[in-house]
């Protein structure tokens, strides 16, 4: 399977492993996974620990531009714009992936 990717795909690969190497960003992906969609003060309120509005609305952006979670709607809240995201079949391979990874015990050589 591996012989089968070329370099655009291993460019691809590697910006996705980065972006859920910051443990705020695969909490968004595991909240998102239980719920249809929410907005970033949403998935702010659902965090596990205390994560700015403003950090969880840029790691939002990201994990969208990698194409992880996608634009869900929007509405208006008191004169501005709240956007919505929900989790694509990308990202929900990713997070299934994460979790095959997680169960995978420690292995010290």
């Amino acid at each position: 399977m591996a012989a089968d990717l070329d370099t655009h795909d291993l460019d691809r690969a590697a910006a996705a492993f980065r972006a859920l190497a910051h443990v705020t960003r695969l909490q968004i992906l595991v909240v998102l996974r239980e719920h249809e969609q929410l907005s970033p003060t949403q998935l702010t309120a659902a965090l596990e620990h205390d994560t700015a509005l403003a950090n969880v609305a840029h790691h939002t952006r990201v994990l969208a531009k990698l194409g992880l979670v996608a634009p869900a709607g929007t509405r208006p809240v008191r004169g501005a714009i709240e956007h919505f995201y929900k989790l694509t079949p990308h990202g929900i391979g990713l997070l299934e992936l994460v979790g095959r990874v997680a169960d995978e015990p420690a292995t010290h050589t």
